[in-house]
């Protein structure tokens, strides 16, 4: 019997680090996709800020090369939705970017809370994209996303993130589909599987 000891502890070793590994990543698992398997957004495409970061001009030379029908429009309010068929919400607080407007922070956050309400109202898909990773990790850009978050259709970001745990934890409550990417090279793929 003693010379089964050593085959019985590696055996109990075994299954306890399957079960660690099993539940650690389940609690960390989200349904990732290259790219969504069906459009669910159409054009003509509103792309807004939510926080007035620079990188909405980025999107729309996506948008413009993939012959996408859209308007770049960083200030836009809950008011001109009318004209849109989806919302492109550039997620990126900048104090400069804010500094050129008339608003505090407080007002953008609010402004953003209007447009994603009156989205949802009118039925328009939300997808909110971060082109921006690592470099705008401030706890603004957190707080905006964590507004945008619920009501979000589809979410493309980097994955160069230091709180991706709490962003994968947020977007796994709210069943957002997730495209996560390496490069901004790599964001025209799942940005026009959006739309066709």
């Amino acid at each position: 019997m003693t010379k089964y000891i050593p085959v019985l502890i590696c055996v109990f070793f075994t299954f306890i680090l399957f079960f660690i590994s099993f539940n650690g990543s389940v609690d960390k698992h989200i349904n990732t996709y290259p790219n969504l398997p069906a459009p669910i957004g159409e054009e003509k495409i509103l792309i807004t800020s939510a926080g007035q970061a620079a990188e909405g001009t980025i999107l729309l030379t996506i948008a413009e090369n993939l012959n996408l029908e859209a308007d770049y429009r960083p200030r836009a309010l809950a008011t001109d939705l009318y004209d849109y068929q989806s919302v492109v919400i550039l997620l990126g607080y900048s104090a400069s970017g804010l500094a050129q407007t008339p608003r505090s922070f407080t007002d953008e956050l609010s402004r953003t809370e209007q447009i994603v309400k009156e989205s949802k109202r009118m039925d328009l898909p939300i997808i909110l994209v971060n082109l921006s990773g690592g470099h705008r990790e401030d706890k603004e850009t957190i707080k905006l996303f964590n507004e945008t978050a619920p009501y979000a259709d589809y979410y493309i970001g980097l994955k160069n993130l230091r709180h991706s745990d709490q962003l994968i934890s947020t977007l796994k409550t709210h069943h957002v589909p997730t495209t996560l990417v390496k490069q901004l090279d790599d964001i025209s793929t799942p940005f026009n599987s959006a739309f066709r």
